[in-house]
């Protein structure tokens, strides 16, 4: 309805300059005036009028051919993007049901949207083309992250508390623990917990008091049990038996530190932790009895346990009595 009345308002147009050059030309006498002009030997010859309204014809014809141009290419734009939402469509249900889907689109629109809606898969590890190069960075950034590396993230200016970042933040704590000691206290306690347990896990004793040396309970315990099984962590016999103190610990943890003790410290150090220990928590003398019986403190042990419930503390009467008699039998027969 638009182009018809262009082309009726053209018309209109042309005719009216036309009318208008030839009254002007009427008034002045001049109503046959001609112009010629010879091209190729050809010689043209039309009313003045004509000459004027002419181009002013010839433009408004270009115009129509610009108009239906783009017309057609917005029919067939159109149609191709009604296709490639019903392409989309079945891409997406294939998508969910894990299925390998290759459909194509004949639209940037559409073609940008199936690859991102192909890396969003649950079920499939699907690698897609992204035409455009800043979306193709950004999944790229967005996988390596997803594995575990650590990425430099300062182009994208990422709020503090976006799960990208805070992954990212956690994969350079896993790169080196170091990064947590030197990390600001975040806004997102999973990852101030996750930095603290990689403290805990990984840096030395020194590093450890310099980063918190309020400990919880659990963080003692989790330090004593890092004691037992890493040789490599050095931490004097005086701040280990802080922790001991500090962890929440029953008698068979006691035994079990104790079992460990003997062969990791000097037999002073060792009793005289457990000696202090059980005066604060009862519940760690059989831990001391057993730390005598292994050291051959035989005389200390006798007096100790004479002030003892014998029934209470079976398993050392019996080390005690074979080992009077004898019978060298090793502790952990028992304490297993």
């Amino acid at each position: 309805m638009k182009t018809r009345r262009y082309i009726f308002y053209s018309i209109v147009y042309v005719a009216l300059i036309w009318v208008l050059v030839f009254s002007i030309l009427s008034g002045d006498g001049n109503t046959g005036a001609s112009y010629s002009i010879n091209i190729l030997g050809y010689e043209l010859s039309l009313p003045i009028a004509t000459w004027f309204a002419l181009p002013v014809a010839v433009f408004a014809l270009l115009s129509l051919f610009h108009i239906a141009y783009y017309g057609m290419r917005n029919f067939f734009d159109a149609r191709a993007l009604k296709s490639d939402q019903n392409l989309y469509n079945t891409l997406a249900k294939e998508i969910y049901l894990g299925m390998e889907s290759n459909k194509e689109f004949k639209t940037d629109l559409f073609a940008t949207a199936g690859e991102v809606t192909k890396s969003l898969s649950p079920w499939l590890k699907l690698n897609p083309d992204f035409r455009n190069e800043e979306l193709a960075n950004a999944y790229d950034i967005s996988s390596r992250v997803r594995l575990g590396e650590a990425c430099d993230l300062k182009r994208y200016k990422l709020l503090k508390t976006n799960p990208l970042f805070l992954q990212n933040e956690k994969n350079k704590i896993d790169a080196d623990y170091k990064y947590a000691l030197e990390m600001k206290e975040s806004a997102d306690e999973s990852l101030n917990a996750y930095a603290r347990a990689a403290v805990l896990a990984n840096a030395t004793w020194s590093e450890i008091s310099k980063f918190d040396s309020n400990l919880s309970a659990k963080e003692a315990r989790e330090l004593i049990l890092r004691k037992l099984e890493d040789d490599n962590f050095d931490i004097s016999s005086v701040d280990f038996s802080a922790l001991i103190e500090k962890a929440d610990l029953n008698a068979q943890d006691y035994v079990k530190i104790a079992l460990s003790l003997v062969k990791k410290y000097e037999p002073d150090q060792v009793i005289g932790i457990f000696k202090k220990l059980k005066d604060v928590r009862p519940v760690a003398m059989e831990a001391y009895l057993l730390v005598l019986f292994e050291f051959q403190k035989l005389d200390e042990l006798r007096d100790a346990l004479a002030g003892e419930n014998a029934e209470e503390f079976e398993r050392i009467q019996t080390l005690l009595f074979l080992r009077e008699n004898g019978k060298r039998t090793s502790a952990e027969l028992f304490y297993k």
